[in-house]
């Protein structure tokens, strides 16, 4: 590919024109790969809109009287709850363990399932409960989760 002003500007400003998670036209991606100026220029970008979009690294301790009396106006026990309140797992394993069961029961009970519609309809409805079971414990633990996964690189671990 021609490495021209008007050809890198053209390019450019097709990829300034994308939303953002868009896929990239074929063409765009092919000049970007051959093209070190407008590769080097998207690299630095998306850095900058990376490095824009990071939460500021700025630590608030949690003890400030401000911070404390605005969340005492909010809720008032809701710092309290959160301190006190740790998540349990033990409810879950235990629905855990009874929905394997209920699963493996019509097995347990009879040598084979009597009817092949039966057998689909309780599948069905496994799988129904199973998702179900899984979204209450995803959504219920939520705040575990997010304290879990760190999901800021900072830009200079970034290569």
């Amino acid at each position: 590919m021609e490495n021209n002003s008007k050809t890198c500007e053209y390019f450019m400003n097709r990829y300034l024109e994308l939303d953002k998670n868009e896929r990239i036209p074929f063409r765009l991606s092919m000049h970007l790969f051959f093209c070190r100026k407008c590769h080097r220029q998207i690299k630095m970008l998306a850095a900058a809109e990376k490095a824009a979009a990071s939460p500021l690294k700025l630590q608030v301790p949690l003890t400030d009287a401000s911070i404390k009396n605005v969340m005492e106006r909010i809720e008032p026990d809701a710092y309290r709850r959160m301190i006190e309140k740790p998540i349990s797992i033990r409810n879950w394993v235990i629905s855990g363990i009874a929905m394997i069961t209920l699963l493996f029961a019509p097995i347990l009970i009879t040598n084979r399932m009597h009817s092949r519609d039966l057998s689909i309809a309780y599948a069905i409805l496994i799988a129904f409960c199973v998702t179900v079971y899984c979204c209450v414990f995803v959504f219920g633990n939520i705040d575990f989760f997010i304290k879990k996964i760190s999901t800021s690189i900072p830009l200079s671990k970034q290569a």
